[in-house]
């Protein structure tokens, strides 16, 4: 009961969401990594971490900042943040829809070996992602949880249900698992949509300066994130050599595995920004920093039993999930989930500095977190390794400069209402 009492309010509701989610993803990517082999898995698992760039990588500010702005503002109507978030976030899905079409040949070529469905699998998740992550943030700010949590159970079960749908019905090519990660987003809209009421209410104009003002800065701070959580497949993928075509699908089955902890941290995620933008909204820095102590104990406790995990069951459970092809070592597992719970600390603290408003500094930390990346990769030889130890030191830079413009944003606001 204590443990629950530490998480914000919102978060065991949406973590059994994710719980659900997390199962099917599972069987998701087990089905596929089986039934399709690890070269044939490989353009898969790329365009499951592309999607998870591109979707919450832009997408994620607008969450954000809808979500902090409604809160912020309790009582006066949703209609016009949501009118201009709407705005906002077509724009950019727009932007990313053209970008990636453009860029379809190449990708086909480079990342999708030929398959062109797993391109429009891409168009279709990046389309339904912005629109989730809008949807999201509406109903965070709101405090309808329940409506959030509908989400994530349907974006999971929705997934397998198309890829059943499709494989009976098409065949069991590549193309069929693409489609359904591009489906999987509007199927869980409708689940989490059902039903909810008052989301047109009329209020005081929200101008879209409003939300954009923040939003150059929190794309920059996403768009890190995103680099940081998915882009190390596709590093793999590049630096594999002659012989290594299996590399990358190993590294990211293990990863998947590593990342189990960071995926139930969705649910404090979501439901600790509008508790800290309520609090910052009313002057109640201090009372802030505890909240967020109460949390960082929380993760630090986590992260001990993970890492812990990890070392005696990291590489029997990646063999369990996916087969003795897939099989990594436990230096591989500890490293990975290590990254993960120095994640988990970063977003924690980003939620803090964006609750304050101060989303350029958090975006600077991150910068400075991610220019460590390519250096250390540089430094490195093997394959895995390299890029294993390149995102520990990059969680660790991230963290350390986060936690130093946090304090400091909170004793300078703290002063000012004194």
């Amino acid at each position: 009961v204590r443990f629950l009492e530490r998480l914000p309010h919102g978060a065991p509701l949406i973590g059994g969401g994710l719980l659900v989610n997390g199962l099917a993803s599972y069987v998701f990517v087990t089905i596929a990594a089986r039934n399709l082999g690890p070269e044939a898995y490989t353009p898969v698992g790329l365009l499951w971490a592309l999607s998870f760039l591109l979707g919450p990588g832009f997408f994620q500010p607008l969450e954000q900042e809808t979500a902090r702005i409604i809160a912020s503002r309790p009582g006066r109507g949703v209609a016009p943040v949501v009118n201009s978030a709407a705005t906002i976030g077509g724009l950019v899905a727009l932007g990313l829809a053209i970008v990636a079409a453009v860029a379809g040949p190449w990708m086909i070529d480079g990342f999708f070996d030929g398959e062109w469905w797993l391109l429009v699998g891409l168009l279709l998740v990046v389309v339904g992602l912005g629109a989730a992550h809008l949807a999201k943030g509406v109903l965070a700010g709101l405090g309808r949880f329940g409506g959030y949590a509908r989400y994530v159970v349907g974006e999971g079960l929705g997934r397998l249900l198309a890829v059943g749908l499709l494989v009976a019905v098409v065949s069991d090519g590549i193309g069929v698992y693409g489609l359904a990660i591009g489906l999987a987003p509007f199927i869980g809209i409708g689940a989490a949509m059902a039903g909810q009421r008052g989301l047109r209410t009329p209020g005081p104009p929200a101008p879209m300066g409003d939300l954009s003002r923040a939003l150059g800065a929190l794309l920059v701070a996403s768009v890190a994130t995103a680099l940081v959580l998915n882009v190390s497949p596709l590093v793999v993928e590049a630096l594999a050599g002659p012989g290594e075509g299996r590399e990358p699908g190993r590294f990211l089955n293990a990863l998947l595995v590593a990342r189990i902890p960071l995926f139930f941290f969705q649910a404090v995620q979501a439901s600790l920004l509008p508790q800290l933008s309520a609090l910052a909204g009313a002057g109640r820095y201090g009372e802030l920093w505890r909240v967020l102590r109460r949390l960082l104990t929380v993760v630090a406790t986590l992260g001990v039993a993970g890492l812990g995990a990890a070392a005696l069951a990291g590489p029997w459970a990646v063999e369990f999930a996916f087969g003795s092809e897939y099989a990594v070592t436990q230096r591989d597992m500890v490293l990975l989930t290590a990254s993960s719970v120095g994640l988990m600390v970063v977003l924690s603290l980003a939620q803090g500095l964006i609750a304050c408003r101060s989303q350029g500094r958090m975006a600077l930390a991150w910068v400075a977190g991610l220019a460590v990346f390519p250096a250390v990769v540089a430094l490195g030889s093997d394959l895995f390794l390299r890029v294993e130890v390149a995102l520990l030191a990059t969680v660790a830079v991230a963290a350390g400069a986060m936690a130093v413009l946090l304090a400091e944003r909170i004793r300078h606001e703290t002063a000012t209402s004194a």
